[in-house]
């Protein structure tokens, strides 16, 4: 009992130690605006670092997390162009740009940024929009240059302006469709389109770009809904249940079912995986136009589909990967049957004048628009994807209920025509 210790003696050391312990803890956590030994090390040779740290502290952070801060990048070696570039500015003593464009990236990213600007993801997403107006002689060239671009029996033509935007114009269209087609927008200094629509600053980590979140950002929506779709395949439930296992860092190139044991939106169309190798064109594992309304095989549509086939193999077995295309195939033929359908029916109006070529114009064009552009792609893209519930009652059902309103009213309007009562 003589050399008991004190019982007041024992709880204030306990208090002491553990609020060390809080303090330590406290202190040692990386945040936005704290000061880890990383954040120190990049700020003390990075000029810019150094007065970002007061001014958006949260960005110096995240970029002295990413790998480019631990291979020597500096924030100059993106930011700072000559001085005749036309998208730079003066800077605190620096000509700089405030967002990199592909011909930064391409100082150091020459094949992807080749890749890229070949791919749908450049011109022609801004060409959906605006056709050729915002491009230069050059940039008009090179866009023109990409396969699927080419007209003829393998090829669409898409450099067309796309009515609903001047019907929207600029009221609208900076908030809404513009926002993800600036993905291929044209820029001053001779390049197109913006990396960091999917590779979001300043971090740039691999588990972000390998996530289907960053494709969801665009791929979503009555039009377009692959990332819906995606979450209602099993794939999408592997990832929704079991991603925060899977290893998300692993170096481009050398991904396995071991890191990924389910496929995300990149290992599909431009992840290394199994024999493929990486890939930022991400129309060459595709093999038809699905976004079309009549979808056509694209150029090389054979050897894309074998590329992707690559891919699936690495979990499937060849009979279930061809039973998987030849339903998706047939799904694809009836859609386009009933969208062509309904293409003659618009067309034959049109040619007796009884409405007007104008897009838009009344309501039955509309109708069958929607037809195809919501119901028709819907049910397409669902049937290569695995989403049943997408194809059917999101795609083929509303397809058809669709096309049977455009049969109807085409009919009253004949009538009214004949008539002579339709103004």
């Amino acid at each position: 009992m003589r050399n008991q210790i004190p019982r007041t003696v024992v709880v204030g050391s306990a208090v002491v130690i553990i609020t060390l312990l809080v303090i330590y803890l406290f202190t040692s956590l990386p945040k936005g605006g704290g000061t880890t030994a990383q954040q120190a090390s990049f700020t003390g040779v990075d000029k810019c670092a150094t007065c970002h740290q007061r001014v958006t502290p949260d960005i110096v952070f995240q970029y002295a997390s990413s790998t480019m801060a631990k291979s020597g990048v500096k924030c100059e070696d993106c930011h700072v162009v000559g001085k005749g570039n036309p998208m730079g500015h003066d800077h605190e003593g620096f000509f700089i740009t405030s967002t990199p464009t592909p011909k930064q990236c391409a100082r150091c990213h020459v094949r992807e940024t080749s890749e890229f600007e070949h791919s749908r993801h450049a011109g022609p997403a801004w060409m959906a929009l605006t056709g050729f107006d915002d491009f230069s002689p050059a940039q008009k060239e090179l866009t023109k240059s990409i396969a699927e671009l080419t007209r003829g029996p393998n090829g669409i033509p898409t450099a067309t302006r796309n009515a609903i935007f001047d019907m929207e114009g600029p009221n609208v269209t900076p908030a809404a469709c513009q926002s993800c087609h600036a993905i291929g927008k044209p820029n001053k200094d001779g390049s197109i389109g913006n990396c960091n629509k999917c590779h979001l600053r300043h971090e740039f980590s691999l588990a972000q770009v390998r996530k289907p979140e960053v494709c969801g950002q665009c791929h979503l929506g009555p039009d377009h809904p692959q990332d819906e779709i995606y979450k209602e395949s099993a794939h999408g439930v592997m990832y929704a249940t079991e991603g925060d296992k899977w290893n998300w860092g692993q170096k481009p190139g050398r991904l396995t079912t071991r890191d990924l044991p389910a496929p995300t939106c990149a290992t599909c169309h431009m992840s290394g995986f199994g024999g493929q190798g990486t890939t930022h064109e991400v129309g060459t594992r595709l093999s038809k136009f699905l976004f079309a309304a009549v979808s056509s095989e694209r150029p090389n549509g054979p050897q894309n589909r074998l590329a992707m086939q690559g891919v699936c193999m690495n979990c499937h077995s060849q009979p279930f990967i061809k039973g998987v295309y030849e339903r998706a195939d047939s799904v694809t033929s009836f859609v386009n049957a009933r969208v062509e359908e309904a293409t003659n029916i618009i067309n034959g109006l049109i040619k007796d004048n009884i409405i007007t070529s104008r897009p838009f114009a009344t309501q039955i064009s509309f109708d069958a628009f929607d037809l195809w552009h919501y119901y028709g792609r819907t049910a397409k893209f669902a049937a290569y994807m695995g989403g049943p519930d997408y194809v059917q009652w999101h795609g083929v059902y509303p397809l058809l209920k669709q096309l049977n309103k455009v049969k109807e009213d085409a009919a009253t309007l004949r009538a009214e025509h004949r008539r002579g009562t339709r103004p």
